[in-house]
Order: C-alpha cells, then sequence, then structure tokens
C-alpha cells in the first residue's frame, strides 16, 4: 500500500490526505470569477494583486474619453492605491484556502489597503492625505472614506449620499509616479 511509502505517522498522513483534497477543488487565489471580469481594477487574475501599486484619476463632470496620463492643471483627485500590508498580505493566505470553497463571502467582504490621495485645486496639489480603502467586489465598489467609485461604470459618487461626481480611470503607474514626485508638496512622496 502507499502508505507503507511513507515513513511518517498518522499526522503526516492526514497531511498527505489534506494536501490532495486542496489541490482537488479548483484553487482561485483570488476571487477571479467571470461575473467580476469587467469591473474597474479587476484583471485576467482577479482582483488587483496584492503587490501591486494602482494610481486611479478622479474628475468631476460627466463621463469623459479614459485618461491616460495625470492632467498638466485643472481639479481632480489621485488616489494611489498601496500594497496591502502586512498582516493583510498573511491574510491572503487563508483567503486563498476560503475561496477554494466559497468565493461570495470574500466578494462580498473585500479586503483594505492603504491609499495615498492627493486632491488637486487649480493645478495647486494640496497636502497628501492617507486613507484606508475597502475594494469590494459584491457590490462592486471601492471606498474611499468620503467617495465611492462604482467598478461597473467608473462613476465617482459621494459616500453618504451616492450623488454622482465625475468618473475615474486607471492612469499608468509609473508615469503617474513621475509626476507625483514632481508635483507633490514636499514630504508627501
Amino acid at each position: 500500500m502507499i502508505w507503507r511509502a511513507f515513513s511518517c505517522g498518522a499526522a503526516c498522513r492526514w497531511l498527505l490526505v489534506a494536501a490532495v483534497l486542496m489541490t482537488a477543488v479548483p484553487g482561485r487565489a483570488q476571487v477571479n470569477i467571470d461575473a467580476y471580469r469587467d469591473y474597474f481594477l479587476v484583471g485576467r487574475f482577479g482582483e488587483v494583486c496584492t503587490m501591486c501599486e494602482v494610481v486611479v484619476l478622479c474628475r468631476e463632470g460627466g463621463a469623459g474619453p479614459v485618461e491616460d496620463a495625470v492632467p498638466p492643471g485643472g481639479d481632480f483627485t489621485l488616489y494611489h492605491i498601496q500594497t496591502r500590508t502586512f498582516w493583510s498580505q498573511v491574510s491572503t493566505i487563508w483567503e486563498w484556502f476560503i475561496s477554494n470553497f466559497t468565493a461570495e463571502d470574500l466578494a462580498a467582504r473585500g479586503h483594505t489597503r492603504p491609499v495615498h490621495v492627493y486632491r488637486v485645486a487649480d493645478g495647486r496639489w494640496m497636502a497628501q492625505e492617507v486613507i484606508e480603502a475597502r475594494l469590494v467586489l459584491d457590490p462592486g465598489v471601492l471606498e474611499f472614506g468620503d467617495h465611492n467609485i462604482d467598478r461597473i461604470s467608473r462613476a465617482w459618487n459621494r459616500a453618504d449620499t451616492g450623488a454622482g461626481v465625475g468618473y475615474c480611470s486607471r492612469l499608468p503607474l509609473w508615469d503617474a509616479l513621475e509626476t507625483i514626485e514632481a508635483k507633490a508638496p514636499a514630504g508627501d512622496r
């Protein structure tokens, strides 16, 4: 019998059985369901990776074209979504294990990340704010304290009333970080 090939005790056997069962169930290290595939900040492999940073530009007004760079002037808000914190990273192991059985709870709970917020008025950069954002798939929303972003329409809404403010775009990371470095007030980078 195969068990005789292993010289470990009962604990080792249970560990082997658990490993085999875990690999028999389809793994989805993140919530990676087709229903969320077209959501804002969801990629081919699911939610924004735990070690990835993202910069999102939000502007007031109607749905405009997708922005591809930080504007040189005007009024807008940049959300620099940071990588998940150490303990949040550790929790991804548990999330991975749970997502093998059910993804609905994880999609509804979402996860949190630190975010650096840069508000720009008439081309003048305000002092950076640091907030804790929550990224949720069900319902599809990005919660940034006083504002939310609808993950389907990219609409930028007031969190307290749900009133529409404008729309948001994901920016190329390295170009956006270069602009933040050049324009944000000293000490805010």
